[in-house]
């Protein structure tokens, strides 16, 4: 308690870890903790907010996804949103390279006690090619830090995804666009998307993050 009042003055660091990426440190922060990498939050922080606005305009209340993927876990932001913000208790598969990612999850954000969760240590872009399930909700948030993880830009990926997209399903792909370079990539992930999807709308969050929601 004392650290969660404490945080409203300043951050507090709580842990670090190295992760697969470089540090990972969960701090307290305005009464909550939240995960951060060297130059970005990872959950529960802008990111949290990210995914709160995004998931608010699919309506998911009224037309609750009946399974969804995760690629890129983090500490369970999207995850906490879904089952304790909109109550939808559908079944979840997460798909987390960083076994360090995972652990931080587990031990200081209480990962387990979400049911019906199903989480994958492995690569999402070579499990995305492996799965069998078609899912109704597809939210993608793979990075190296500040920048897309390798991959995310590719054809190869984005064709992955509409494979494991049910028919009238949506992916949303979280995209940061904070220099020339990463626009850029941002760009090529739109691009991609226009020539797999059906229908591709973009969003912006938090002045740096485009979100690109597709079906």
């Amino acid at each position: 308690m004392f650290h969660r009042l404490l945080s409203w003055l300043w951050p507090l660091s709580a842990s670090r870890v190295d992760g697969h990426f470089g540090p990972l440190e969960v701090r307290w922060e305005n009464g909550r903790k939240v995960l951060n990498s060297e130059h970005g939050n990872q959950s529960f922080g802008s990111l949290h907010r990210v995914w709160r606005c995004t998931l608010d305009q699919l309506d998911l209340r009224k037309d609750p996804p009946r399974s969804m993927l995760l690629l890129g876990l983090g500490g369970g932001s999207a995850i906490e949103i879904i089952r304790d913000e909109l109550g939808i208790k559908c079944p979840i598969t997460a798909v987390e390279l960083d076994p360090a990612m995972l652990a931080v999850a587990r031990e200081q954000f209480a990962l387990d006690r979400h049911a019906d969760l199903d989480v994958v240590l492995g690569d999402a872009m070579i499990q995305v090619h492996g799965l069998r399930t078609r899912f109704d909700l597809v939210l993608v948030d793979l990075f190296d830090d500040l920048d897309l993880a390798r991959g995310v830009d590719s054809r190869a990926f984005m064709h992955g995804l509409r494979e494991c997209c049910a028919a009238e399903g949506v992916v949303c792909i979280n995209t940061v666009a904070y220099d020339e370079r990463s626009n850029t990539r941002c760009e090529v992930v739109r691009q991609h998307a226009t020539t797999v999807f059906h229908d591709v709308h973009e969003i912006q969050l938090e002045e740096v993050n485009r979100m690109f929601i597709l079906r």
